[in-house]
Parts: structure tokens; C-alpha cells; sequence
């Protein structure tokens, strides 16, 4: 395990500014037509195993967690943990397309939002776009793509909150929106 973390580390740093190092011509290509290396669950490294089992996962699934936590909550780590790089090390490592899965915990009366695979993570959303926002302003020429979905939990109020700091920590950064996908390439949002 050692080495393998040592190896995944060392990967790490020698990716970060691959889009930078593209082809000229590859940068008028519509991004849709690129393939762009992605992270399946990009949270999963931080998983809360103290954490209650996700709404959204089966009743009986949550009742027996409950019952036999010993035996059926090391099943669903190991079912639910897809990636044990934290976010930057995925994008120094070359991921530019992070899959999240944004939810509200039940019974939390904070607006924090989490991530979620079965059961929720220890990072908050906003903490999490902080941290991408960083490595964009340190690697300039980069595209990361978000792909937010599920929304476990999230009222209409906290989908209302989670755009809010999507456009507020990355405002610049963001997309135009009157651009159409199917033109945008690399040199117009650098």
C-alpha cells in the first residue's frame, strides 16, 4: 500500500499542465469532441464512516447498517471508496472532469453541503470549490469541468445556496453562458 501511495503521489505532479502542452490546433476543438480524463465519484477519499447511510440507499440497506454496523459498514466502504486521491492530487494528476454528488445531510439546520456515495463525506461543498478554485489560479491554462448532480436532501432554498457559491468562488472562471457547448473550445474560455 505504501508504494502504491508513493507511486500515486509521484503521478500526481507530472500531469497538472498537460492542456497547456496540447497541439495549437486541438484548442479551437469543441471541448465536447476532447476526451478529458474524469474522476468516477471524486469525493470518495473522504468518506464519513461514522456517517448515517444516504437517504436516497435502499431502507433495508440503512436498517441493517443500524443493526450490524460491524459487519455491514466495511461492506459499503468498500463498495462506496472509487478514489483515494483528495481533489487536487486528481487534478495535478491530470483529471479534468470531477463527478460530484452534492447532498444535505438529514436533520442538519446548516446550509453546509457534502458529498455523497452511500454515505456522505467529512468535506463541505464550498471548502472543496475553494480548493479547485486554487489549483485553477496556480495552473492558468487548465479546464476542469464539474459535473454536479443528485442533490440529495437539497431544497429548492439550498440548490438556490449551492449555485450562489458555484458563481461566487469561480465567477470568472465560469463558463460564459451564451456561448453554445457545442462551440466552446479551450482558447475561448482561457
Amino acid at each position: 500500500m505504501e508504494a502504491t501511495s508513493k507511486r500515486s503521489s509521484h503521478l500526481c505532479h507530472e500531469n497538472g499542465d498537460w492542456m497547456s502542452h496540447l497541439p495549437e490546433n486541438l484548442w479551437d476543438v469543441p471541448l465536447h469532441n476532447l476526451s478529458l480524463p474524469g474522476s468516477h465519484d471524486a469525493m470518495t477519499y473522504c468518506l464519513d464512516k461514522n456517517s448515517d447511510v444516504s437517504v436516497n440507499e435502499s431502507k433495508l440497506l440503512q436498517v441493517i447498517d443500524k443493526c450490524m454496523p460491524c459487519i455491514i459498514r466495511p461492506i459499503i466502504m468498500k463498495w462506496s471508496i472509487t478514489q483515494v486521491l483528495s481533489v487536487s492530487e486528481q487534478l495535478d494528476a491530470g483529471i479534468r472532469y470531477l463527478d460530484f454528488r452534492i447532498a444535505h445531510k438529514p436533520n442538519d439546520s446548516s446550509v453546509n453541503l457534502y458529498f455523497v456515495h452511500m454515505v456522505y463525506t467529512t468535506a463541505v461543498v464550498e471548502d472543496i470549490l475553494r480548493e479547485i478554485l486554487k489549483w485553477l489560479q496556480t495552473h492558468p491554462q487548465e479546464v476542469v469541468i464539474l459535473a454536479c448532480r443528485n442533490f440529495d436532501g437539497l431544497t429548492k432554498e439550498l440548490h438556490h445556496h449551492l449555485i450562489s457559491c458555484i458563481k461566487k468562488i469561480f465567477h470568472s472562471k465560469l463558463c460564459p453562458k451564451d456561448v453554445s457547448a457545442d462551440i466552446i473550445s479551450l482558447r475561448m474560455i482561457q
